[in-house]
């Protein structure tokens, strides 16, 4: 079978930078460096040359002053960008300036002297490559209401893409005993159309969470994936935490609007792994009253300080209902303490998800 390859051009003013990122990236069956370039000139020179169709480029490169090159590229070529940015602290409204002339993400360097570590972060440069025409795929089914034709101005897709995007909320759900088949019955009936983010915790082994996360895929229209460090909280994602692992949540570059996967060191018990506790507090932390805590079957505490968290933001906190619970523990728990706004039976959780989603919308 052949084998259809993303064509990309890289464009950084170090040739370091650009053979490493060649190397990485033609080590890959469906990836091909076309060609390089080592300023914005010359990466539109390129770009006429060989039609690729994706643009890795540093946000400092050369001869594009106030991003002249990344319009260009968007008006005359519409080629998506993966931007590469170093640690420096750039204004909120930068993203969003950058999502107009055509960077769909970027690359984070940890440090910008001396040469980047691009190898360290080699996967995430690949999945991201991978990603950004995903979602360039999506966008080409996007229509205009009421013409029926495509949409091709970058505004309007783009627009359109950062509203689909971001949720209007988030949903964390956390389980123990007997919760795999309650998430399961859960996952089924949430909205095909749910325009929050979903994260799950649930206590399992590493090789039964991916194994647990495929069983959801084939229950739901929802896209779901098992976290890994830098998954985007979209609307409409459900996201498992890894067994063995604590996921957490944060700010993306300090931007309100991209949360970001991420893992704690923080210790916790064994049994409580992934902690639903610490997935919660991180949530909490930056959606506030747009957090929906859920919590359901299994044993122990877990799930009763992250309760306590969401409500003390003023977000909202369900448990499952003792007649409906294999083991009514960490249910049981978060509500004798008080953290808990409305206890239900399983039945009723999918529906009071989708309300809450719904209430929340943008």
């Amino acid at each position: 079978m052949v084998i259809k390859k993303i064509k990309i051009i890289i464009a950084d003013y170090s040739s370091f930078s650009r053979l490493v990122l060649s190397d990485i990236l033609n080590t890959e069956v469906d990836l091909e460096v076309m060609d390089t370039a080592e300023n914005g000139e010359e990466l539109l020179q390129k770009i006429k040359e060989h039609t690729p169709d994706l643009v890795i480029a540093d946000y400092h490169l050369p001869k594009n002053s106030r991003m002249f090159t990344f319009r260009r590229i968007q008006q005359e070529f519409k080629v998506p960008i993966l931007g590469i940015i170093g640690t420096e602290n750039l204004p909120e409204d930068f993203i969003f300036e950058a999502l107009k002339v055509g960077v769909y993400d970027f690359v984070h360097i940890s440090s910008y002297t001396g040469f980047p570590q691009f190898r360290k972060i080699q996967d995430e440069i690949i999945q991201k490559v991978r990603a950004v025409m995903d979602i360039k795929h999506e966008q080409l089914q996007i229509y205009q209401a009421g013409t029926g034709k495509r949409v091709t101005d970058a505004s309007v897709i783009n627009r359109n893409t950062a509203r689909f995007l971001n949720p209007s909320s988030y949903v964390v759900m956390g389980a123990s005993t007997g919760g795999t088949k309650a998430l399961e019955a859960i996952i089924k009936d949430l909205s095909v159309d749910l325009s929050s983010a979903v994260l799950i915790a649930v206590h399992l082994p590493g090789k039964f969470t991916r194994t647990f996360t495929q069983r959801l895929k084939g229950l739901t229209a929802l896209k779901v994936v098992e976290g890994k460090t830098g998954t985007r909280l979209e609307a409409g994602k459900i996201i498992v935490a890894p067994g063995d692992k604590n996921m957490i949540v944060n700010r993306h570059m300090g931007i309100k609007t991209d949360l970001r996967v991420d893992f704690s060191l923080e210790p916790s018990h064994e049994f409580d792994r992934p902690s639903v506790d610490l997935l919660m507090k991180s949530v909490a932390k930056v959606a506030g009253a747009n957090t929906l805590g859920v919590i359901l079957t299994g044993m122990g505490k877990d799930g009763t300080a992250g309760a306590k968290a969401i409500i003390g933001k003023g977000g909202e906190t369900v448990a499952q209902d003792e007649a409906s619970s294999a083991i009514f523990g960490m249910a049981k728990s978060a509500i004798d303490k008080g953290y808990i706004s409305k206890v239900i039976s399983l039945t009723q959780i999918p529906e009071y998800i989708n309300r809450f989603a719904e209430y929340h919308r943008i």
